[in-house]
């Protein structure tokens, strides 16, 4: 009996380029509604990926981490 279920390696390589496409989108994004769905969505594809027992770790480059670093200080405007 064959498993039907499995991803060919063109659709692995698709799903894959399409993670790539979805993390640079978050990582420049600042629309907060945006960013909320496209972490919803990398989170699905990313266990989807898991399921089908496709390694991220060789194809995953992290979004930038600006997105939740405090802001810098505001200047310290008083007159001494």
């Amino acid at each position: 009996m064959t498993n039907d279920t499995s991803l060919t390696p063109e659709q692995r390589d698709r799903l894959l380029e399409s993670y790539r496409t979805l993390t640079d989108l978050y990582a420049t994004c600042r629309v907060p509604a945006v960013q909320a769905a496209l972490r919803g969505a990398l989170a699905e594809l990313r266990a989807a990926l898991d399921g089908q027992a496709v390694e991220l770790d060789d194809y995953y480059r992290p979004a930038s981490t600006a997105w939740y670093q405090a802001p810098p200080a505001a200047p310290d405007l008083a007159v001494a």
